[in-house]
């Protein structure tokens, strides 16, 4: 038996291309004097976020919520998304919640040599006090990775002649003035690309917030294939929010993530959400304006960042689920 998520999502960081939307964007040679402000400042602050020499550790507190699924009589063999699967003919039934709680101590370090690690300390699991060092990701649907990067695969210097952007509005959040910011790989640079949309802090180009667009997400394609076959719509909800501030740079206070299926003429159903919350930050270093030693190491990470706060799925146990492989 395979789950819904884990059939949805299976080969993990695939992105499928997106097609540019007709109009609103806007060609190099015809961006309005303030795209290229924000977008001039954008670029400033992610050779900073780039450069800096990092060692921090924050609480990471993780509210995970999954549905169960419940297959209903008249299930008929149907072929899709790779496969042939017994899919229920009937609405999706979502059962009672799952629920667990994780917190851990994370660790992000970046050193001269370019070298980027991520560690974590479990510290409760199921209600219980524990201590398990060099703990990993114990969550069952999403993974996340290297969010405190995220801006820099949208707004990098070296990236952005991959986008086409479209500055969407000029207001504030969070009582800071911002420019919203719409990103879209052009059709040359489709490929294992995280999109979406940002908000940019007008007088630095700090990066407060990013939606991140679902069809960019993962295998989306096989996802749509597989909604197809159950009759559902997928909505995947990705966000990532940057209140914390040392020296100029923006730290990562939440990250969340909803998926929903929406059958044709009924109500959505949840199937699962994970609420990231980040606190307690402790800095050891952050260090800005750093030249950082040009090492194997250094280009490794360099391309890791185009997989930035990328949506993985992690292997979990099978559950009798809406279809059987």
């Amino acid at each position: 038996m395979n789950s819904l998520a884990l059939s949805i999502l299976v080969g993990g960081l695939l992105v499928q291309p997106f097609p540019p939307p007709a109009g609103g964007f806007q060609a190099a040679d015809s961006k309005s004097p303030e795209l290229v402000r924000i977008l001039g400042l954008c670029a400033e602050y992610c050779d900073k976020l780039n450069g800096a020499v990092l060692n921090f550790i924050c609480r990471e507190k993780i509210q995970e919520t999954v549905a169960e699924l419940h297959s209903s009589s008249g299930s008929v063999m149907v072929t899709g998304g790779g496969g042939s699967y017994l899919v229920s003919s009937r609405p999706i039934m979502f059962g009672k919640d799952e629920r667990q709680k994780l917190v851990y101590d994370y660790q992000l370090i970046h050193d001269r040599d370019g070298r980027l690690t991520e560690t974590r300390t479990l510290l409760e699991e199921k209600g219980e006090t524990v201590s398990v060092p060099n703990a990993p990701l114990k969550t069952k649907v999403f993974e996340h990775k290297y969010v405190v990067l995220g801006p820099i695969g949208l707004l990098g210097r070296s990236q952005q002649a991959d986008f086409d952007y479209e500055l969407v509005k000029e207001t504030t959040f969070r009582k800071e003035p911002v420019d919203v910011i719409k990103a879209v790989p052009k059709p040359s640079n489709m490929t294992n690309r995280l999109f979406g949309t940002i908000w940019a802090r007008k007088s630095d180009g700090g990066v407060l917030k990013i939606e991140w667009e679902q069809t960019s997400l993962g295998n989306y394609q096989q996802a749509l294939e597989i909604a197809k076959v159950l009759g559902a719509e997928p909505k995947i909800e990705l966000t990532s929010e940057y209140d914390f501030e040392k020296n100029g740079l923006r730290f990562p206070s939440r990250y969340s993530i909803k998926e929903t299926y929406r059958r044709r003429g009924r109500p959505s159903g949840r199937r699962s959400e994970t609420i990231v919350v980040y606190d307690e930050y402790k800095f050891f270093t952050v260090e800005t304006g750093v030249t950082i030693k040009e090492s194997a190491q250094r280009k490794a990470r360099e391309e890791n960042i185009l997989r930035t706060d990328r949506v993985f799925l992690p292997p979990h146990s099978h559950d009798d689920s809406v279809f059987e492989r």
